[in-house]
């Protein structure tokens, strides 16, 4: 989850670069930028930005369906096969499957698309990319109350185990054996 929320951060400041280079260059950038002029270097440095954005979300989410499968193994083997907990890491894997399969691929695309003209100044483009980064945040947002429901059940389901064995003393001695 803390993943989930870097990447977001690193999305928003992604988002701010270009602004922050092309408002204070050093010297040797201010040459390049008189020569490609301002208006070419500003979509150039957007588009790199973007590549960037894009390139760390697809690790992410690798990571992430690798995290999915190792959780899903752990929660088999330590939760005396609980449904609920395996479904819910289902459902995260599920979600992230399709982000990666589906989302990002097609936001890639209509980014590329947008990065230049007449992409970026058709609105039919920019309202597609739109529309798809809204289903991936909506897909993120789903998949984090998923991971925030399986934390806590989890750690509720530890508390309740621990407090009945501090409660029952033939509870803790039947657990032993």
């Amino acid at each position: 989850m803390l993943g989930c929320a870097l990447m977001a951060y690193i999305y928003v400041r992604a988002l701010q670069s270009p602004g922050v280079v092309l408002n204070s260059p050093p010297e040797a950038v201010t040459d390049i930028v008189k020569k490609l002029g301002y208006d070419a270097t500003s979509q150039f440095v957007r588009h790199v930005a973007s590549e960037q954005t894009r390139y760390l979300s697809y690790s992410w989410e690798e990571g992430q369906v690798l995290l999915a499968l190792i959780l899903g193994g752990c929660l088999f083997l330590a939760t005396q096969r609980r449904v609920f907990p395996l479904v819910l890491c289902g459902l995260m894997l599920v979600l992230v499957l399709f982000q990666h399969t589906s989302l990002s691929p097609a936001i890639a695309y209509r980014g590329r698309e947008a990065d230049f003209p007449p992409g970026s100044t058709n609105i039919g483009t920019i309202t597609r990319l739109l529309a798809l980064q809204q289903a991936y945040f909506g897909v993120e947002v789903v998949k984090l109350i998923a991971g925030g429901l399986l934390a806590s059940y989890l750690f509720v389901f530890r508390t309740q185990r621990r407090t009945r064995r501090d409660r029952d003393p033939l509870a803790s001695r039947a657990e032993a054996d």
